[in-house]
């Protein structure tokens, strides 16, 4: 007996990761001393083993992924008159994004302490804690990377590449169809009440919760990329990466 295509298709998006390979994710603090980032490390998601965090350039010759950790109060003060502080983390972006590498920017306070013209892509940790937004950005980000390169959707490299500020959020609930109706509340709140229409949304999820997310939000389909992981556990939650486009990047430089 053959699969229908619809079976077939339920069947696909099951295999989350059916071929793995491991990534490595560079962390480079801004603001933060060694032993506070350091600290952060044995609270990062490891996806059994799959997953490694160091915060040692030469421990492994190329990085996956580098994040950069920007506490932008620090550098540059209370009221933010001191932006030039923070120009050791734009001027890194500002080298990735002209390199095509592979590098974010997780801001601690807000980017009214930033200098407004930046590349790439800087996300927002807002109230939560670093770590707590660093395991959201590694459901939405990192473990996709983990599936088999044929079932990816989209990649790591692609939000690297775009000039955008993102928010982070999670929800949580024991029953599926709540939980993705609470998504899509986050949905039409990112598209309604932003500076602009997001330029695209992240989202992690067991695969009956991105379904019904899914169907729940025709108008942001093509703007939705969406990792549908295996089962977790009683309590499901679902993860969110918000990308809005930044207007205020760096002006492109003559190509020598």
């Amino acid at each position: 007996m053959h699969a229908t295509p619809i079976l077939a298709a339920a069947i696909g998006r099951q295999r989350v990761m059916t071929q793995t390979r491991r990534q490595c994710v560079l962390l480079r603090h801004w603001g933060f001393s060694g032993q506070e980032a350091a600290s952060l490390l044995p609270d990062l998601p490891k996806f059994n083993g799959q997953l490694s965090w160091t915060l040692d350039a030469g421990a492994t010759p190329q990085p996956d992924v580098v994040i950069h950790l920007v506490d932008a109060m620090r550098l540059s003060g209370v009221s933010g008159g001191a932006r030039w502080n923070a120009m050791g983390p734009v001027d890194a972006m500002d080298k990735a994004f002209r390199r095509g590498i592979c590098e974010l920017a997780l801001v601690l306070g807000s980017t009214q302490h930033l200098p407004a013209r930046r590349q790439g892509c800087w996300i927002l940790s807002g109230e939560r804690s670093l770590a707590a937004s660093l395991e959201i950005i590694a459901r939405t980000v990192i473990e996709p990377l983990l599936a088999a390169p044929g079932e990816r959707s989209w990649s790591a490299h692609d939000l690297a590449a775009m000039h955008s500020l993102c928010i982070l959020s999670r929800e949580t609930c024991q029953d599926p169809n709540t939980l993705a109706r609470r998504v899509t509340a986050a949905v039409s709140t990112a598209r309604n009440y932003g500076y602009v229409t997001p330029a695209c949304l992240l989202m992690a999820a067991e695969s009956q919760v991105m379904d019904y997310v899914e169907s729940l939000n025709p108008l942001m389909r093509d703007r939705m990329r969406l990792f549908r992981r295996g089962q977790t556990g009683a309590d499901l939650s679902a993860e969110l990466l918000i990308a809005y486009p930044w207007l205020m990047a760096l002006p492109e430089l003559p190509s020598t």
